[in-house]
């Protein structure tokens, strides 16, 4: 199975009050912890490739450095166009530094067993990013416009999506607030 791993790394922060993608976090950038999970997943995955969509140079930068294709926003669409003719795309942000790479390695796989439409993980009845969408739902990704795109194509076909239960809900945490780093929400 060839698989895009799309790292969305392109929101503007607005409840973070600063770039949140550049948070340190353990001594590196927000975006950057999910980026290298990325690409130790990617090992691990055959025929894997990660493209991030962004429109920050330190991160269009960063990813050139790591010989990883970047799309630049607003035009994140040609992302998506450029991976078409894989058979899946998995779409994570970059604002869930706790994400782990083993995860995105069992979403690929519960996706490839299962034999569905699309794979999410899930904590506790919660779906979250990342998500995967198999090529037939190529045509609805690229009709879709927001962040919250996603999630209407999941809902509109619930019975082609297969869950992996993650085993720590702060996995599923994304870092929109500048709260969530303090000492009692950590780790």
């Amino acid at each position: 199975m060839k698989i895009a791993l799309v790292m969305l790394a392109a929101g503007n922060s607005r409840r973070f009050g600063s770039n949140k993608l550049l948070y340190e976090i353990e001594g590196k950038p927000m975006y950057l912890l999910t980026l290298e999970k990325l690409k130790k997943a990617s090992e691990k995955i055959p025929e894997s490739e990660i493209i991030v969509v962004t429109q920050y140079e330190e991160i269009v930068k960063k990813a050139g450095e790591m010989k990883i294709p970047v799309f630049i926003n607003p035009r994140p669409e040609d992302g998506l166009m450029s991976v078409r003719d894989t058979d899946a795309c998995l779409f994570t942000v970059s604002d869930q530094p706790w994400l782990e790479a083993d995860t995105v390695v069992a979403l690929t796989e519960l996706f490839e067993n299962e034999k569905k439409g699309m794979a999410c993980i899930r904590w506790n009845g919660k779906t979250g990013n990342p998500c995967i969408f198999g090529q037939k739902y190529y045509e609805e990704l690229m009709e879709i416009s927001g962040d919250k795109g996603g999630k209407k194509i999941i809902k509109k076909h619930p019975e082609d999506v297969a869950y992996l239960q993650i085993r720590n809900a702060r996995e599923l945490q994304d870092a929109d607030e500048p709260d969530v780093f303090t000492a009692g929400n950590l780790r």
